[in-house]
């Protein structure tokens, strides 16, 4: 069974974004039962931005009922010592055209 955690700044995005599109949390729901199946996907929807042998950086879709054809974009850490999922950043790509790649670095290291 895999567990799920935010970072702090994710959860400040999630809110914000959530005012915005109201079928997000219904989304993120979703979003976990897919990733539980297999976290680090062989999905064209799933990208590996950073690998270790205790940890995977993934960037991925979030398909949002709210924003029809669209979807926005999931940045998370799976920890596979701990089988846990970090979220760690959600942005709509009409807003932001990548990850925050300073605020992954930040993440990494806070593990340290």
């Amino acid at each position: 069974m895999i567990r799920f955690e935010h970072w702090d700044p994710f959860q400040k995005e999630f809110d914000r974004l959530t005012r915005k599109f109201r079928t997000l949390p219904e989304d993120l729901e979703r979003l976990k039962n897919i990733i539980a199946l297999n976290p680090v996907g062989s999905s064209q929807h799933r990208t590996v931005l950073h690998r270790n042998e205790a940890l995977c950086i993934v960037k991925g879709h979030l398909s949002c009922k709210a924003l029809r054809r669209d979807s926005l974009r999931i940045i998370y850490a799976y920890h596979k010592d701990r089988v846990t999922i970090v979220w760690i950043e959600l942005y709509h790509k009409a807003e932001k055209a990548n990850e925050d790649r300073a605020r992954i670095a930040e993440y990494l290291r806070s593990l340290r």
